[in-house]
């Protein structure tokens, strides 16, 4: 009997069109949620990055770590010799192997390369193209030892232009003078694990090489000699690898994107075919437009990624946010700071807006609106071309509003359609904590590997200054939605959540991200009651992350699994007739509980039993009812656990 009550038939319940969500009732902020107001877009997973993470003492995952920084521009992959800059006296040393001496080629990127293939993490190599490497580990470089000199090595991009017809030495000549790109590459790409990600960087911060690294590179940088560099060592690098991904650009920040820090040979062309404004990224329009016709001659993408790198001037106070400082001006700017990323009616306070994106005349402020501005320029001159932040930081990491700040940007990256992008720690592991804590609201907010969506979605607040959404759905499982909702000021906010979705959603896990702890909280969960449709309330200075589950057939209790104790919750809400959710048995959510929510429950049990037996008994309509009834306590006994109830 048991057996065959188990292969009952019934239509499915399954929702397949938009479902209205009810009014949650008034609220201090509203909070928009629509799966089908637009496609969904793929979130890139590396857009939860950090520099230098393999060794670093933080607890959160992160997708992508990034070997960069002043110490790239002049590493020596042959002998593992660095140099400092302006950092430290310009030292050439064994710093980046820990002052090791005599260690094996690429001993500086293998420890990193190991770490992110154990970890399923990608890496972000910085390939030197300044043009020499450091030749020593002899301590400080003096003026009158500048490049060219004996302190230094020559950087080729190409060996065959040294050595035509000669072979990529994993074990390299270290005493030709010449430091080969595509041969530090092939080691890498040999080096990897099989099917590991490694994505390689031009250097870094181009516009600062003759303040930062002036005995290696002391004449100012032009247009012109970044561009060839980068078409000659991309070239190089897609020699090796063609399906390798080559980040340009890297520059330190604003001016470094508008003019190569007042390049001699700057200019500001080329023009939008829909007219300039003000604001033009001339620099990284002009390189965009270069390469891609460098791109168009060898018929191959040669600088995949243009990178970024943000260190917001936004100020509070006349005190700079990426300051640790918490005083309330600061705080205030901070948690604000991140919509200079996107948005188009926030302006900051800063030297940028003011001199930079000004509007109307120079003084008169206007938004950054960084991202939408480089895409347009991505659109323009080089369709294509991805965009990544490498480094980034919005201070107060020791803070809630530093939590906020970075939890806001990541929601950003996401919904921008951002490549890739890399944390820089400011003032090291342990004043990093709440930045921390955001990335777990993305990628561990339960301690248990719970993650955001890959797929962005449709997400807004009626009140940006107060608040922020973002809302994704996860691929590898249809009945969830995870939201990260935010609020920027120092009073709890209650929040109205309305959902547009093609599925019903019963229970919202709640998790929290407060000035009283950097690591996520759980907190009681929400039931959803009416249609897709909430109150909640934000504590003040707050991160939220917040699950919207929707139980599949029979799976009354929300715990994953259809048994006994589903049955139970069935059994105990049969004979409601009006009020019912689907928390009290009611599958089809029609608001009572009858005999077509058992067979719901049937079709559950089925779907994991696995094949339908070939024979059935199937009550008649006038005695189903109590047929169900009576079996109830033989099949609720077949799966009875510990009832699980969030």
């Amino acid at each position: 009997m048991v057996a065959a009550l188990l292969v009952i038939q019934a239509t499915s319940a399954t929702e397949s069109s938009a479902i209205t969500p009810d009014n949650p009732g008034s609220a201090d902020v509203r909070l928009t949620i629509n799966s089908l107001a637009t496609p969904s877009r793929a979130i890139s997973p590396y857009i939860y990055g950090m520099n230098f993470f393999a060794g670093s003492s933080l607890t959160n995952p992160v997708t992508v770590d990034r070997l960069g920084g002043n110490r790239w521009s002049g590493y020596n992959w042959e002998t593992n010799a660095s140099n400092a800059g302006s950092d430290w006296f310009h030292q050439s040393d064994t710093f980046l192997v820990g002052g090791a001496n005599n260690t094996p080629p690429g001993q500086a990127v293998l420890p990193s390369l190991q770490s992110a293939a154990t970890n399923d993490r990608a890496l972000i190599v910085t390939v030197p193209i300044a043009g020499y490497a450091s030749a020593d580990t002899s301590g400080p470089v003096t003026e009158a030892q500048a490049a060219p000199s004996s302190r230094w090595r020559e950087v080729i991009a190409k060996k065959s232009a040294k050595y035509p017809g000669a072979p990529l030495a994993l074990a390299p000549n270290k005493t030709d003078g010449y430091v080969f790109t595509d041969e530090f590459v092939n080691w890498v790409e040999q080096t990897k694990q099989p099917g590991q990600e490694v994505f390689y960087s031009l250097d870094n911060e181009p516009g600062l090489w003759n303040h930062t690294h002036q005995r290696l590179h002391p004449g100012q940088p032009t247009f012109a000699e970044l561009r060839d560099k980068t078409i000659a060592h991309a070239s190089a690098i897609k020699d090796v690898n063609p399906n390798a991904k080559v980040f340009g650009g890297v520059g330190y920040g604003w001016q470094d994107f508008v003019q190569l820090q007042d390049a001699t040979d700057k200019v500001t062309s080329p023009s939008h075919p829909g007219g300039d404004q003000s604001g033009e990224l001339h620099f990284y329009e002009w390189l965009l437009k270069e390469t891609a016709a460098a791109e168009a001659a060898q018929g191959r993408k040669l600088m995949d990624v243009l990178d970024l790198h943000w260190y917001p001037e936004a100020t509070g106070g006349g005190v700079r946010i990426t300051e640790n400082d918490n005083s309330a001006a600061v705080v205030a700017a901070r948690v604000q700071a991140p919509r200079s990323l996107w948005d188009p009616t926030y302006t900051e306070t800063s030297w940028i807006s003011q001199w930079g994106t000004w509007t109307g005349s120079p003084g008169n402020p206007g938004p950054v609106r960084l991202l939408p501005r480089v895409q347009r320029d991505v659109n323009d001159f080089n369709p294509g071309t991805k965009i990544a932040i490498t480094e980034y930081n919005y201070g107060g990491t020791n803070h809630i509003s530093g939590g906020i700040a970075q939890a806001d940007a990541l929601g950003v990256f996401g919904k921008q359609d951002v490549f890739a992008a890399t944390f820089w720690s400011l003032y090291g592991d342990s004043q990093s904590q709440f930045a921390s804590g955001a990335f777990k609201m993305y990628l561990n907010y339960d301690g248990a590997g719970g993650r955001f969506g890959d797929e962005s979605i449709a997400a807004a607040t009626t009140s940006l200054d107060q608040s922020a959404v973002y809302a994704s759905l996860d691929s590898q499982d249809a009945n969830q939605m995870i939201l990260v909702a935010i609020n920027r000021t120092a009073a709890a906010k209650s929040t109205a959540l309305e959902v547009t979705h093609d599925r019903r959603f019963d229970l919202a896990e709640v998790y929290q991200l407060t000035s009283a702890s950097a690591t996520p909280q759980r907190v009681a969960d929400i039931p959803i009651e009416l249609v897709n449709a909430f109150l909640y309330t934000m504590p003040a200075y707050s991160v939220s992350t917040i699950v919207l589950r929707s139980g599949a057939d029979g799976d009354f209790n929300l715990d994953g699994a259809v048994d006994g104790d589903d049955l139970a919750v069935w059994e105990t809400g049969f004979g409601m007739a009006s009020g019912a959710s689907f928390r009290d048995g009611d599958n089809d959510r029609d608001g009572d509980v009858d005999g077509a929510d058992f067979l719901a429950w049937q079709r559950g049990v089925q779907a994991g039993a696995g094949a339908t037996p070939s024979s059935a008994v199937v009550p008649e309509p006038a005695s189903w009812v109590a047929t169900i009834i009576g079996l109830a306590p033989g099949v609720r006994a077949l799966g009875r656990k510990r009832a699980v109830c969030h």
